[in-house]
């Protein structure tokens, strides 16, 4: 039987739910400067004083929001690396599904990824979402057996944000030269395939 304090909870729930929806909609459409904590109440539908009972100014909730942006890719990746072996195949996996991400939700990775640390760079929160940038080729090594050979001898915190911005202008790149993505992904997966490799036979 559903209490007062589950329908008080699952209301708060589905306040959260609808301000952190419109926040992703506004920053992504009008800029984190153009938008004011009333746009986004009035996004959601809630009176101007909800937005104050979830989020203690436009900052919280412009990181909360780009905490969930990455938490649905980096799920994403993990549902389809889902049986994949091999650091190439991995991290073609990676990349592929960072495209397709980018792709259907436009402007998101931008706003999540990079620009938590524009906007509030006195923020360890922020610098703690710009830092899972940091992650995925680790994510893409796994547990396989040279992955600790790897480690050893490569920062991969820091070519994970080297190949992300990389990947950025590829892509811009791309798209203005009209070049296939998959060759995109098959440059940068032979690259990092071969610069590992070289490391490891020395």
């Amino acid at each position: 039987m559903l209490t007062e304090a589950d329908g008080q909870t699952r209301r708060r729930q589905e306040s959260n739910r609808k301000l952190l929806y419109a926040a992703r909609r506004l920053f992504v459409d009008n800029g984190y400067d153009a938008t004011r904590p009333q746009d986004i109440a009035r996004a959601a539908g809630v009176a101007n004083g909800t937005f104050y009972l979830h989020f203690q100014d436009k900052e919280a909730v412009f990181l909360a929001f780009a905490e969930q942006a990455q938490d649905e890719l980096v799920a994403r990746y993990e549902e389809n690396l889902d049986g994949v072996i091999g650091l190439g195949a991995r991290l073609e996996v990676i990349l592929r599904t960072m495209i397709e991400y980018g792709s259907e939700h436009p402007g998101v990775l931008q706003a999540a990824f990079l620009d938590p640390v524009m906007i509030a760079p006195h923020n360890d929160d922020a610098w703690r979402i710009y830092d899972r940038i940091s992650d995925f080729l680790s994510l893409a090594i796994g547990a396989e057996v040279s992955g600790s050979e790897i480690r050893s001898k490569w920062s991969l915190s820091l070519l994970s944000q080297g190949i992300s911005g990389f990947m950025r202008h590829a892509m811009i790149f791309a798209g203005r030269k009209q070049l296939d993505v998959d060759e995109v992904i098959e440059q940068v997966v032979n690259f990092v395939e071969h610069g590992f490799g070289d490391e490891r036979s020395h």
